[in-house]
């Protein structure tokens, strides 16, 4: 099947880039990891900077399965609490850590992987979480109104995720012990939007 190869491949990317760099992994070794012929890889690909794009965008995509598939609570503070804690525990697990690590590193060399990771990443994590509160909130009939609760539903969920992702994300890139970092998720995702609460940031999506 076509799609299992696929798979085999993004799976031996992935194992081969967080082994030995961008630069290090070539799309031969890649290959036989994969069990596959190089012909099979370089038909999909067109090269090593196209199919880390690929990588990366497959592992963006499960991130946003994280959110999009979060129960639906009856409260939105419960149901924001849920897909944050999802999303950032996914985002500090190795691999997404060795990903970004990895853009980081090659940035100047590949401008591009730069804007394809916060496109694909950091952007559709806003919109992600753009819909959730769109989404508690109802849907107004009229069109103007449904713009802006969708425009302001935008500046909060981009203030929100700019404070519960940003700092540990920074200080994981800067080489702090993961696991220690996943154990504060929860205390510092409760005391990020306590902040939001208590300013009642919520209360318009109510």
């Amino acid at each position: 099947m076509a799609g299992e190869v696929e798979e085999r491949i993004l799976d031996a990317a992935t194992s081969m880039f967080l082994e030995y760099g961008f630069a290090g992994a070539s799309l031969e070794r890649i290959a036989e990891k994969a069990s596959a012929s190089k012909a099979t890889v370089y038909s999909r690909y067109a090269g090593k900077e196209a199919l880390f794009a690929d990588v990366v965008r497959r592992s963006v995509e499960r991130s946003m399965r994280i959110i999009q598939e979060s129960p639906q609570f009856d409260s939105l503070l419960e149901r924001l609490t849920y897909a944050t804690r999802a999303l950032v525990t996914r985002l500090l697990s190795d691999e997404v850590i060795g990903l970004i690590r990895m853009v980081v590193a090659d940035a100047p060399r590949f401008p591009l992987l730069a804007q394809l990771a916060h496109e694909r990443g950091r952007l559709r994590s806003i919109e992600a979480v753009t819909a959730v509160i769109t989404e508690h909130s109802g849907q107004p009939r009229d069109a103007r109104t449904r713009a802006a609760v969708k425009r302001n539903a935008r500046i909060l969920a981009t203030q929100m995720l700019d404070a519960i992702v940003a700092p540990l994300m920074m200080r994981a890139m800067l080489g702090q012990d993961l696991e220690a970092l996943r154990g504060e998720i929860r205390s510092h995702i409760n005391q990020t939007l306590a902040i939001f609460v208590a300013a009642n940031a919520l209360e318009p999506f109510l």
